[in-house]
């Protein structure tokens, strides 16, 4: 006949529930982005989530903390997000830029404060952004960056975002631009280029 072993009738030990903000403070990297999980969502951890981008060591973490606070999509968290915008990291401005263009709606109160900010870099990047969003008010945006803008790389770098939506009313501004910047040879060469085309559209 054979021996079963008889268990001892003990429940196997609970598993200990670690609190999500102790667990950012933690070691692991694991264990934070977990943490991250946990928080997602929760509106009072928005300014936790927001913080920890800027010093969190892991990219994963990372990450997760700026896809949970795109997912806010409010002026609130996109504003958290400009710091980093401003900020001498660029792997960290791309991915803050990245997180503020995956928020459906409120890129729309951002942009315009971006637009105006006194560094060329934040509205270069703001550029780039817009490149992304491809919102309703885009052309406007990136039109009213050509017109206004003194400064040739951001003006640059909006031609970029701007010529693949332009179309044939837009040749007068483009000229415009070409006009205020006689000495940049790119901005020339591009305008120049882009204008044949522009004509059929």
């Amino acid at each position: 006949m054979a021996l079963t072993r008889r268990g001892s009738g003990a429940p196997p030990p609970a598993e200990v529930q670690v609190d999500p903000y102790t667990a950012l403070a933690g070691d692991d990297p694991d264990a934070r982005r977990r943490a991250v999980q946990d928080l997602a969502g929760r509106p009072e951890a928005a300014e936790t989530l927001i913080a920890l981008v800027g010093h969190e060591p892991d990219l994963a973490v990372r990450q997760a903390a700026l896809t949970a606070i795109a997912r806010y999509d409010t002026l609130t968290a996109a504003m958290g997000l400009v710091p980093y915008v401003r900020g001498d990291d660029a792997a960290l401005r791309t991915a803050a830029l990245e997180a503020i263009a995956t928020m459906p709606t409120a890129p729309a109160e951002l942009v315009p404060a971006l637009l105006g900010d006194p560094d060329p870099d934040v509205r270069i990047l703001t550029a780039m952004l817009l490149e992304e969003l491809r919102r309703p008010e885009t052309v406007a945006w990136l039109a009213g960056m050509l017109a206004g803008d003194q400064h040739p790389n951001v003006v640059s770098s909006a031609l970029d975002a701007f010529l693949p939506l332009a179309g044939a009313e837009h040749i007068p501004l483009l000229r415009s631009v070409r006009d205020r910047f006689p000495a940049d040879p790119f901005i020339q060469f591009t305008i120049d280029a882009a204008l044949p085309g522009l004509a059929g559209r």
